[in-house]
C-alpha cells in the first residue's frame, strides 16, 4: 500500500501542511483538503473516491477545485463517501449552487448521471474500494469525525484524522489482524494544551497518553502539525524518546506490504 501525504502550502511545500489529504495507490483519497491543487492534471484523473473524514474546511478545502477540474473529462462520477453529517454538509453548505456549482445535479458530458455521487459511511461498518478494505472509527472531535483502518494491498494502515483523547480507535487498532502504519493528528505543543483540548486535537504529550492503549508495535507517523508551531511539536515528539514516533513526510511516498513495510520512497 503505497501513502502520501500532499503538500499543501506553496511557499514551503515540503514542511507546512494546513490542509490533509492523503492519496492512497494514487487512486483513493482521504480528505480533500489540497486534493485539488496539489496533483496534476493526470494524477488528478486517476483519483475517482474520495473518503471524507468530517466536514471542517481542512480536509475539504479544495474538493470543489478538485471536482470543477476533472469534471470536463469524466465518464463517471467522482464518488465521495462520508457519514450523513459530512454529506449533509457538503449538500447544504459547499455544492449548493451558491458558494460552488452543485455537480450532484449537473449531467457529465461524456457520461451518463451526475458529475458527483455520494456515498454514505457509518462508524463500525467496513466498505471496499480498489481492493483494500475500510473500516470508518468514530473519534473525538469537536464535529462527528471518523478514522480509517485500511486493510489491502499485504498491509493495514489507520488514519485516526483529528483527534483528542480516544478509546475506541486504539481499541479497533489492537483487534486488527496486522498494523503496519498509524498516522495520527498532532497539531499544537504541549504548553498549548488548554486548546489543544478546546480544539479537540493531541500534543506530543497527549500522542504518548494515547500510545499507551495500543498494544501492538507499529511505526507511528504525526501529521496535522500547525505550521506556526512545527518546530515546537517536532521538538516535542523527539523529547518523547520513541524510537517508534516521527514525523510524516509531506509529498513522499510511505510503502506498506509484506515485502516493503515502512520503506520510504522518492515521490
Amino acid at each position: 500500500m503505497r501513502v502520501r501525504l500532499l503538500p499543501s502550502n506553496l511557499s514551503d511545500p515540503g514542511r507546512l501542511q494546513p490542509l490533509t489529504t492523503f492519496l492512497l495507490d494514487g487512486t483513493v483519497a482521504i480528505d480533500g483538503g489540497s486534493l485539488g491543487y496539489a496533483l496534476n492534471t493526470q494524477d488528478q484523473l486517476r483519483v475517482r473516491e474520495i473518503v471524507i473524514t468530517h466536514s471542517h474546511n481542512d480536509h475539504i478545502a479544495s474538493l470543489p477545485i478538485f471536482v470543477a477540474e476533472v469534471f470536463p473529462f469524466l465518464s463517471q462520477p467522482v464518488v465521495v463517501h462520508g457519514t450523513h453529517e459530512v454529506i449533509e454538509s457538503l449538500r447544504a453548505h459547499v455544492f449548493n449552487d451558491a458558494i460552488w456549482p452543485d455537480f450532484h445535479t449537473i449531467p457529465l458530458t461524456h457520461g451518463d448521471g451526475p458529475g458527483l455521487r455520494y456515498v454514505e459511511i457509518e462508524a463500525g461498518v467496513p466498505f471496499d474500494l480498489h481492493g483494500m478494505r475500510m473500516t470508518p472509527i468514530a473519534v473525538n472531535h469537536v464535529v462527528p469525525t471518523v478514522a480509517l483502518a485500511v486493510e489491502g494491498r499485504g498491509a493495514t494502515v489507520l488514519f485516526t484524522s483529528d483527534t483528542y483523547h480516544t478509546e475506541e480507535v486504539w481499541r479497533a487498532a489492537n483487534r486488527l489482524d496486522r498494523l503496519d502504519a498509524v498516522f495520527v493528528d498532532v497539531s499544537y505543543p504541549n504548553e498549548m494544551e488548554e486548546l489543544a483540548a478546546a480544539s479537540k486535537h493531541l500534543t506530543p504529550q497527549g500522542l504518548n497518553l494515547e500510545l499507551a492503549k495500543l498494544t501492538r508495535r507499529a511505526p507511528v507517523y504525526a501529521y496535522h502539525l500547525k505550521p506556526q508551531f512545527r518546530e515546537r511539536v517536532i521538538a516535542q515528539l523527539v523529547g518523547l524518546g520513541r524510537p517508534d514516533v516521527a514525523v510524516a513526510e509531506i509529498g513522499r511516498d510511505y510503502v506498506f506490504g509484506e515485502e516493503k513495510t515502512g520503506a520510504i520512497l522518492p515521490a
